[in-house]
């Protein structure tokens, strides 16, 4: 009974600060303060332009880190992230690439990105398949991640791109972007919430869950499309982020523990959270100069995931 209290105001814990969140983020800013309630004049631009970055944000938040849940237990590995394994990275060189000789037209960014994210999916899986330990599954996807980036870094050189940042921010997100975001976002996480009733079987061994009747190998596929579609969304419409999809399932994983039930939705609220928070924060702290909620979101993760990785995940000393 303890545990299930526990877990319940968690859960309502992660609710209630995101409705405060949404209030904060859309009201308060850019040294002025908005009633969203009772909007006159000119104020109503502004509000627009806050509700469009603050529901993108949620959004990011949310599957970034459902995205790093799911390819963590896929992979069996703590330490999967989709920025740090070359998920993003390799998004955005296709993205940045593709744009230069195709079309460009709204939602084209997140048709090329899926090109990069498909890829590295597939070379992930084939990693999977050599059966590395966790710790060399990590540094091939560093190795990956840093690849792609240079690439990219290559490629603004050669294009003159100077708008280009490593450090993604909400701060160029128009309505229709938001709209997208917004379409894309509930049918996403729509069709992954489909596999959370498979969350419990990955505490056995691939083996073990086929012989329980699960074609374990096919929903992992599934899962992964959706996952680079996923991160090609986010990619297109707003950049890349680190750390987040480690971070976020781990402290839910820490607190949620064998209520696994309760995994899929603590870590979109936790994420969605987070990244408000980022947003929130990079927007207000050192106004006017604004700082990338990437960059916010890093600098929290950052000493979360050293103490992870020194305690270990659930009592383990293995990430």
């Amino acid at each position: 009974m303890e545990s299930k209290t526990r877990l319940n105001k968690f859960l309502i814990f992660n609710a209630v600060l995101l409705l405060i969140l949404l209030y904060l983020n859309i009201s308060f800013g850019d040294s002025s303060v908005i009633n969203p309630f009772n909007v006159k004049g000119t104020n109503a631009a502004v509000l627009q332009l806050r509700l469009s970055r603050t529901v993108v944000a949620m959004f990011t938040g949310a599957l970034i880190s459902i995205s790093g849940l799911y390819l963590q237990l896929i992979f069996r590995n703590n330490l999967v992230d989709p920025g740090l394994v070359g998920l993003t990275s390799s998004a955005n060189f296709f993205k940045n690439l593709l744009v230069i000789f195709l079309p460009i037209f709204l939602g084209s960014k997140i048709i090329y990105g899926a090109v990069g994210s498909l890829l590295l999916i597939g070379i992930l899986v084939w990693i999977k398949a050599k059966d590395v330990s966790p710790t060399k599954f990590v540094l091939f996807g560093v190795c990956l991640s840093v690849f792609f980036t240079c690439l990219n870094q290559i490629l603004n050189y050669i294009t003159h791109n100077q708008e280009s940042s490593i450090f993604a921010g909400f701060n160029l997100i128009s309505p229709n972007q938001a709209y997208l975001m917004i379409i894309l976002g509930c049918i996403l996480l729509t069709l992954l919430i489909l596999f959370d009733k498979y969350i419990p079987y990955y505490s056995f061994n691939d083996n073990k869950i086929i012989e329980l009747g699960i074609d374990i190998r096919k929903i992992n596929i599934y899962i992964l499309l959706i996952i680079s579609i996923v991160i090609s969304t986010v990619v297109g419409i707003v950049g890349e982020f680190l750390f987040l999809g480690i971070v976020i399932p781990n402290i839910v994983k820490q607190i949620d523990g064998i209520k696994t039930n309760r995994y899929f939705i603590d870590t979109i609220l936790l994420g969605s959270n987070l990244m408000i928070l980022s947003d929130f924060l990079g927007r207000n702290l050192f106004y006017p100069v604004e700082i990338p909620a990437a960059l916010i979101c890093n600098i929290i993760c950052a000493p979360i995931l050293f103490y992870f990785v020194i305690r270990g995940s659930n009592g383990s000393e293995e990430y």
